[in-house]
């Protein structure tokens, strides 16, 4: 009887067990095989992914990401009612993980063991601001075309989370940024903004889930990881963030375009992309010449991404956006020009 008993409970548990998987282990692998268990990736991984295949291109050596806890200075540290989580070092690692690049490696190890003529890099910051019901002027009424929205009259009140964050190499510091996401009260409005040293820009991300404190600061984690990684490989990330985050539809769909060409229709959409944007590739006839590479050498330079001249799916799907944007900007400048 008690040995019928504990077969229905094993029978009971495999079943469930089963039933709750979304896995399937093929006989001869091991469950923790790469083949079989694949990251989740979100609308969020492609802008990751994106500055991990720009990464791929450079000819720099592989750097170890040494990452310090993120602390909360936004209360007194006995302060119980606080909001936001101690996750930010481990959602550094899974961002990390998600560049997809073999060339960057993160470690839980401290940084005081670390071999100070390895290639290594120290990730730190602190939340530095968590203030709720901010009033930021404009937005009364909003028209939405397109990607540009126009506001008009009235106030609007946010949620803001900001973080600091440096990258610090041999004890001096590399490089520091300060970044911020207001959600809306009304939880319609998300911005991201990035105080990245000479560069400042505010990104319109509404179109995404809101999901709380917890989501803003999981975005600004993924964010400081483009911003100095980027930086240290010498990269422009901000058209990857807005290509993965404000854009990611579209970006999905011009990535699987040019995966879904045979090799001569991808050289064909690529020399079509370049003369789109405006850097006169020669004729558009399926064969990569020398004047193709000058033509994407020149947009991989004004775009700051390694230049190579190497046409790639990532590369193309920048080309088909900026011309998407320039024909956006056209377009809001003629209803501007219509509304004076």
């Amino acid at each position: 009887m008690n040995y019928n008993l504990f077969a229905a409970v094993i029978a009971i548990a495999t079943a469930l067990g089963t039933a709750g998987c979304t896995t399937t282990i093929s006989p001869g692998y091991p469950a923790t095989s790469l083949e079989q268990a694949m990251p989740v990736m979100t609308e969020y991984s492609q802008g990751l992914a994106c500055l991990g295949e720009l990464i791929d291109q450079t000819d720099k050596p592989r750097l170890t990401v040494y990452v310090d806890k993120i602390r909360d200075q936004t209360v007194p540290r006995r302060y119980k009612n606080r909001r936001l989580s101690h996750g930010a070092q481990w959602w550094i690692h899974t961002a990390i993980s998600k560049l997809g690049t073999n060339r960057i490696q993160s470690t839980t190890d401290n940084v005081k063991n670390a071999n100070r003529k390895s290639n290594h890099l120290v990730l730190s910051g602190a939340w530095t601001q968590d203030d709720l019901n901010v009033k930021k002027n404009g937005g009364g009424v909003n028209v939405q075309l397109g990607d540009i929205r126009f506001g008009i009259g009235s106030s609007r009140r946010f949620d803001v989370i900001a973080g600091d964050f440096v990258s610090v190499a041999n004890g001096r510091v590399l490089h520091a940024s300060a970044i911020s996401l207001a959600v809306g009260r009304n939880d319609t409005e998300v911005l991201l903004r990035v105080e990245d040293s000479d560069d400042v820009f505010e990104l319109d991300i509404s179109n995404t889930l809101n999901e709380g404190p917890q989501f803003a600061q999981r975005r600004i984690t993924e964010a400081a990881v483009m911003i100095h990684l980027s930086r240290y490989f010498e990269i422009n990330c901000r058209s990857c963030i807005e290509a993965g985050w404000a854009n990611p539809q579209e970006f999905r769909k011009k990535l699987g375009e040019y995966k879904s060409f045979q090799p001569g229709g991808q050289v064909e959409a690529m020399q079509l992309a370049l003369k789109k944007a405006g850097y006169y590739p020669g004729p558009v006839d399926g064969k990569w010449t020398e004047r193709n590479s000058r033509a994407l050498m020149c947009f991989q330079t004004d775009a700051g991404y390694p230049v190579n001249g190497r046409p790639s799916a990532v590369v193309y799907a920048m080309l088909a956006l900026r011309s998407i944007k320039s024909e956006t900007k056209a377009a809001s400048q003629t209803i501007e020009t219509r509304l004076k």
